[in-house]
């Protein structure tokens, strides 16, 4: 499954340590956005990043929650970096710290083993997130929906152009509102306006980022959800492109899709919500 979205994950290879021991605590925890220049202008959202401490480090890092990736991990070079200067340091797990650093210095990524069995109540608004091991039934407004779970994928139903589609949940992709194919990107376009391009860089590989305005929205979870851009790379496999069509797979979806909402997922029973803001936080009831 992820062979075939890797034309739309638009990340760069890090050489990464095995797999590392994970807080299985219920976690409250404040994260900040990393922010970076897409296409020469300033994107606020670029990554969104949890502190984290090393055991026998004094100092407060970052991982990037990124459901894209399956496991959890740790970078070797930063790792190599950290004991050189504090060789007491604990390498192999790492704890949600309560403190925000000043500097961005990451040093792993949080994949979707970290809400394995669990809870995930991200309140985009608040910058809160929330991994838990049951979620209240009267914090539920409205029935949730059903999704998929595959390989440590996330896959969410959605009605896209009219259709029935499902999409790719990836909070590693930041940058882009939705990822598609040329053709449902083209209709979803409003007319008459410009295309901008751009190159990207995916695994050491040069593709080209095709990014249009759009007046649509996206249905997902009994929620209409107005879309501003949508985007279509150019440069990946024709037949992985084929192939993830012929799933059913219409594209990727981000954070910023989410950015004015609170979006709760239960892995254990694979249902998903999408709440209003600010109707119900969850963080604020449960603190």
């Amino acid at each position: 499954m992820k062979k075939l979205l890797i034309m739309i994950a638009l990340s760069t290879a890090v050489s990464a340590t095995a797999q590392i021991n994970l807080p299985r605590q219920d976690q409250q925890i404040k994260f900040t956005w990393l922010s970076d220049t897409v296409n020469h202008k300033q994107e606020p959202y670029s990554a969104l990043l949890i502190p984290v401490k090393l055991p026998g480090c004094p100092k407060t890092f970052f991982m990037q929650f990124d459901l894209g990736a399956p496991h959890s991990m740790l970078y070797s070079q930063q790792l190599k970096d950290i004991i050189n200067k504090y060789p007491k340091s604990d390498t192999t797990t790492f704890s949600i710290a309560k403190e925000i650093a000043k500097k961005a210095e990451i040093i792993g990524t949080i994949g979707e083993d970290m809400i394995d069995g669990k809870t995930l109540v991200i309140d985009y608004p608040k910058r809160k997130l929330s991994i838990v091991t049951n979620l209240p039934e009267k914090l539920i407004q409205k029935p949730l929906s059903s999704f998929m779970l595959m390989k440590g994928s996330i896959l969410l139903p959605a009605i896209l152009n009219n259709k029935q589609t499902i999409l790719f949940f990836d909070t590693g992709s930041s940058a882009f509102e939705l990822l598609t194919s040329k053709e449902t990107a083209n209709k979803l376009a409003t007319p008459n306006t410009a295309t901008e391009s751009y190159p990207v860089k995916s695994w050491g590989k040069t593709l080209t980022a095709n990014t249009t305005t759009t007046a649509d929205s996206l249905g997902m979870a009994s929620q209409k959800l107005p879309i501003k851009k949508v985007t279509y790379i150019e440069g990946a496999s024709d037949s992985q492109v084929q192939q993830m069509l012929k799933l059913g797979i219409g594209g990727m979806i981000g954070n910023k899709l989410f950015i004015k909402n609170i979006l709760i997922i239960d892995t254990k029973t694979k249902k998903f919500g999408i709440l209003n803001y600010p109707k119900t936080t969850f963080i604020e009831q449960t603190q």
